[in-house]
């Protein structure tokens, strides 16, 4: 089966309908149309139904893809490197993350070692997926609120950071020093989920062991999306301290939660495979940064 095939059945699975796969395709529906039909004939298998007049994915269509996700996130990432390799950036440092610690500890680390690499690193920032990324060899340097804890991956611990929590400086709580976890009652909380990368999310476990994880009633992935919310009035962004480095925080309160469990922040990479200079550079930024 040609790649293009393949390429238009991840993208209408994935989607969820024709329209969707052209758009993200950059092509026209009939044309993902067309290959569909072509793929059904080659495979002699269903991948098209029609509901209230919309094009979907067969069940066969998504047991296809369950069952061959690996080659079809193999041919996405084919697709991903060509881009790179299109625009210059074949050589590059590349870094997986998750969009909580993205705002904070590793815009300085960046910066720092493309100022000593005389800007001559290309940088790629993924977020997301950190495991896969490091797993499957995609990445060169990742950081989480770990530790992954699996074989074949290195945790290096760089830094610690209470809970705080984020507010509109207009709220009634702004003119506090800091806030008790009592004063939270009541309080709409935003905060983060899960990363899903790691064996033991230590800020998962901060919010657990201080009372919080069920009191969490906004869930977002990026930290500034808290803040924002924050300022908007709609609730009170608990997060971690590292965040007040960024300036994010700005014009808002940032308030200390008294006893909180302390947040763990982890870089990561495969044991065994020696990093390159570039990688070994940043990974010195980040631990310094850290000293």
């Amino acid at each position: 089966m040609k790649l293009g095939l393949l390429n238009v059945i991840d993208a209408f699975v994935r989607l969820g309908g024709t329209g969707e796969a052209a758009q993200g395709l950059g092509v026209s529906q009939s044309a993902v149309i067309k290959s569909l039909h072509l793929a059904e004939q080659e495979l002699d298998l269903s991948l098209v139904a029609t509901i209230q007049g919309r094009l979907t994915p067969t069940p066969e269509a998504l047991e296809l893809t369950r069952r061959a996700r690996p080659a079809f996130g193999a041919l996405r990432r084919a697709h991903h490197e060509a881009d790179m390799i299109r625009v210059g950036m074949a050589d590059r440092l590349r870094i997986a993350t998750v969009p909580g610690l993205a705002h904070s500890i590793l815009p300085p680390a960046i910066a720092g070692a493309r100022r000593d690499l005389a800007d001559r690193a290309a940088v790629e920032v993924m977020f997301d997926h950190v495991r896969d990324h490091l797993s499957a060899n995609e990445v060169d340097l990742a950081i989480s609120y770990g530790p992954m804890a699996t074989e074949g991956l290195r945790d290096i611990v760089l830094r610690c950071s209470s809970l705080v929590c984020v507010l509109d400086e207009a709220h009634p709580l702004a003119a506090c020093d800091r806030l008790r976890r009592d004063a939270l009652e009541g309080q709409r909380l935003i905060s983060y989920g899960p990363d899903g990368v790691s064996s033991a999310d230590s800020f998962q476990d901060a919010l657990a062991r201080i009372g919080l994880a069920d009191r969490i009633a906004i869930t977002v992935r990026h930290t500034d999306s808290a803040c924002h919310l924050a300022r908007e009035g709609v609730g009170i962004a608990v997060v971690d301290g590292f965040v007040i480095s960024s300036g994010l925080t700005q014009g808002l309160a940032a308030l200390p939660l008294d006893n909180s469990p302390l947040v763990t922040a982890f870089a990561h990479h495969r044991d065994g495979a020696p990093l390159d200079h570039a990688a070994r550079v940043l990974l010195d930024h980040l631990v310094g940064a850290a000293a």
